[in-house]
């Protein structure tokens, strides 16, 4: 798996050694995107070696095992059902 610092990120961008910009939210304004350091962390990291399909797989892959696991845990006969009652309470699945 690869650490999840800013240089494996989909939305940084190597601007100077070991420096880089974040892209991920922009600032509005004349700030302009912050510069962070290449082992910086945030809790928005995307790996960039993968595709935003082969991404968006892994969260639908993850929302219903959560859900197969939470319907036999809870004998809960609908498991699309709780699918979607679990991605409604993480903020995460709900990109």
């Amino acid at each position: 798996m690869t650490e999840r610092v800013c240089e494996g990120c989909r939305w940084w961008e190597n601007d100077q050694h070991a420096i880089g910009v974040c892209f991920r939210h922009v600032p509005m304004g004349n700030l302009g995107a912050p510069k962070t350091h290449s082992t910086d962390r945030c809790g928005e990291w995307s790996d960039a070696s993968i595709t935003q399909e082969q991404e968006e797989r892994q969260r639908l892959t993850e929302k219903f095992a959560v859900a197969i696991v939470h319907a036999s845990l809870h004998s809960v006969p609908d498991v699309w059902a709780a699918a979607a009652e679990l991605a409604a309470a993480n903020p995460r699945w709900q990109q």
